[in-house]
């Protein structure tokens, strides 16, 4: 898993690649409550690069999601690979993330 991110005016956008599995949840959820933490108004989460997205792994997204409500902020998705797609679709969860089709702004790099 590797996870970069840049802000732009609207929202920092968060850019996740690889497989994102049990074994790394708890880095993903650890980064991605430090960027929202970080981050003015919220967040914008390209998951396009995602190959693998276990089922497990929805419940880092809406964690994410109930912490950004409960500072005024927001989580939503600019993109996501179909593996991450089906699995949101067939959880009833992509409907709770607006999303943004703005194109992302230059990446900072952080491997976790």
């Amino acid at each position: 898993m590797r996870v970069s991110s840049a802000s732009d005016a609207e929202e920092t956008v968060v850019v996740l690649r690889g497989e994102i599995d049990y074994d790394c949840e708890e880095a993903l959820e650890r980064a991605l409550t430090h960027i929202l933490g970080a981050s003015d108004r919220g967040i914008g989460i390209d998951l396009s690069k995602v190959s693998f997205w276990a089922c497990s792994s929805v419940k880092v997204l809406l964690a994410v999601r109930q912490l950004a409500l409960r500072h005024g902020k927001t989580v939503s998705l600019r993109a996501a690979s179909p593996a991450v797609r089906r699995v949101l679709e067939l959880s009833g969860t992509l409907r709770l993330f607006t999303t943004s089709t703005a194109p992302p702004p230059p990446r900072l790099t952080v491997d976790g």
